[in-house]
């Protein structure tokens, strides 16, 4: 357990070997453990704005990354799905949303 980064260009060049899915674990503090599982996972590149993709979602977390936050409505919620979006930092601003 922990965390780990490889960084934004090994994942793409990982997920662009063959099929990949990832698998995401988490646990609160009460012990209480969920997972997320997507059977479709890729990383674009650079020149792609490394573009988020995921799909065949099953688990007992909640499929935010395709549907946003359950708990929040509208255009809001829509700000929260980040199934196709493109990576940002506070320098390169992809996702078009003001902060």
């Amino acid at each position: 357990p922990g965390e780990y980064w490889l960084g934004n260009d090994k994942i793409s060049q990982l997920t662009k070997i063959g099929p990949t899915e990832v698998l995401i674990e988490m646990e609160d503090w009460n012990g209480d453990k969920v997972s997320a599982h997507y059977g479709g996972f890729t990383i674009q590149n650079e020149g792609n704005k490394y573009q988020l993709s995921v799909s065949n979602y099953k688990g007992n977390a909640g499929n935010a990354l395709m549907e946003g936050a359950s708990q929040v409505h509208g255009e809001n919620r829509t700000m929260t799905i980040h199934n196709g979006m493109f990576f940002s930092t506070y320098d390169r601003d992809n996702d078009g949303w003001l902060t």
